[in-house]
Formats: structure tokens, C-alpha cells, sequence
């Protein structure tokens, strides 16, 4: 994932939080969240 701001590429945080991906940008520290996507859905 990019920061919308710089443009460069963010790193990931480990942990997840509610289920969402945690980007910091290593920049300008912009936080961004990424859904994880459900595949075992029944």
C-alpha cells in the first residue's frame, strides 16, 4: 500500500486490529487501514 500524501511505499504493523491491516508511512507517519478479506466465509 502507498501514503496518499508521499506516495512511497508504507510498512505493515503485525498485529491487526478489528480485523483491518494497520500501513505506517514511514515518511510523514500516516496511518492507513486495510480489510482483510474474508475467504472462509460459510
Amino acid at each position: 500500500m502507498t501514503c496518499k500524501k508521499c506516495h512511497i511505499q508504507m510498512r505493515e504493523e503485525k498485529r491487526t486490529f478489528h480485523k483491518q491491516r494497520k500501513w505506517i508511512c514511514p515518511r510523514c507517519g500516516a496511518v492507513r487501514f486495510q480489510l482483510t478479506k474474508k475467504t472462509d466465509k460459510k
